[in-house]
């Protein structure tokens, strides 16, 4: 026989938020599609291509979990979410660092080091690897199968989680946001520095559009992290997970529009990619080793 899982205003705010996020992935996809077919169809199977491929349908599948997670109200004895929880996150963990590879890619090609290259994905790994690391130990409260929460006269109690069913995430998961709002701070400065520094005097149209939408992307996900480490950290247990799909999508919706942007923008000014792992050449001064 199954039983009613808990809800609250928090889980049911988060269930509408998470819901209400995978109908803006949806529409996103639907008003860039013939941006996708005019731009990325016609073109050869390349790295780039590739990681744009992941990072840009693969949410679809994460965040349609999620989407299953939050329609669910029941529970039946003997029933287990907890493969079904670690999928989930595992697939929101590889949209999100194929967004960023995205980025990576592009900031090599603006540089063309080699050595540049291997510090953004050395960093990279580091930040993954700590984060998975330290959001594992109990640095922060996280109970596996109740959490608590206070009533109005400030009495502690312990909410049910049978199964690990309920919708709700821990609040270790401050560690993720902490870790990536590091990786962006780093990757902004070094942005800026190249900005200044090789492209003080030489900026045509696909520079500007690299630079210009690569510092919204930037400035959108550090905000975005803050606010997951601030809601994490202070809210209500039950309001944690508002930004388990938020997260995803604005990661997979800049990411792809700038793809498109910085193709159409190849597209008028007549470039040519030479730079392989890039697929977008840039102009400026000569590379670094």
């Amino acid at each position: 026989m199954s039983t009613a899982l808990y809800v609250d205003a928090g889980i049911q705010a988060s269930k509408y938020c998470n819901v209400g996020t995978f109908a803006v992935l949806v529409f996103d996809y639907c008003i860039t599609l013939e941006a996708e077919s005019q731009w990325v169809w016609h073109r050869k199977w390349t790295l780039v291509r590739f990681i744009f491929t992941i990072s840009r349908y693969l949410p679809f599948v994460g965040i349609g979990m999620t989407f299953v997670a939050a329609l669910r109200t029941q529970y039946y004895p003997g029933e287990s979410c907890v493969g079904y929880g670690q999928a989930s996150t595992a697939l929101h963990t590889v949209s999100v660092v194929a967004a960023e590879g995205l980025l990576i890619t592009r900031i090599y090609a603006s540089w063309n080091s080699k050595r540049l290259l291997t510090f953004l994905l050395v960093f990279s790994v580091i930040c993954l690897v700590t984060a998975y690391i330290i959001s594992d130990t109990s640095l922060v409260p996280n109970s596996t199968n109740t959490s608590p929460i206070y009533i109005s006269n400030m009495i502690r109690v312990e909410i049910p989680n049978p199964g690990d069913c309920l919708f709700l995430s821990g609040r270790n998961n401050v560690f993720n946001y902490a870790a990536l709002l590091l990786y962006e701070l780093v990757l902004f400065c070094l942005m800026l520095f190249i900005r200044f520094k090789r492209y003080k005097h030489t900026v045509g149209l696909l520079q500007r559009t690299f630079f210009h939408d690569t510092m919204k992307y930037m400035i959108c996900i550090t905000i975005t992290s803050l606010f997951g480490i601030f809601l994490t950290m202070f809210a209500p247990a039950t309001w944690v997970s508002i930004t388990d799909s938020p997260q995803i999508v604005i990661h997979s919706v800049l990411a792809s529009r700038i793809h498109f942007n910085l193709r159409a923008s190849e597209g008028r000014s007549g470039t040519q990619p030479e730079v392989d792992i890039s697929d977008i050449q840039f102009t400026g001064g000569q590379p670094r080793y």
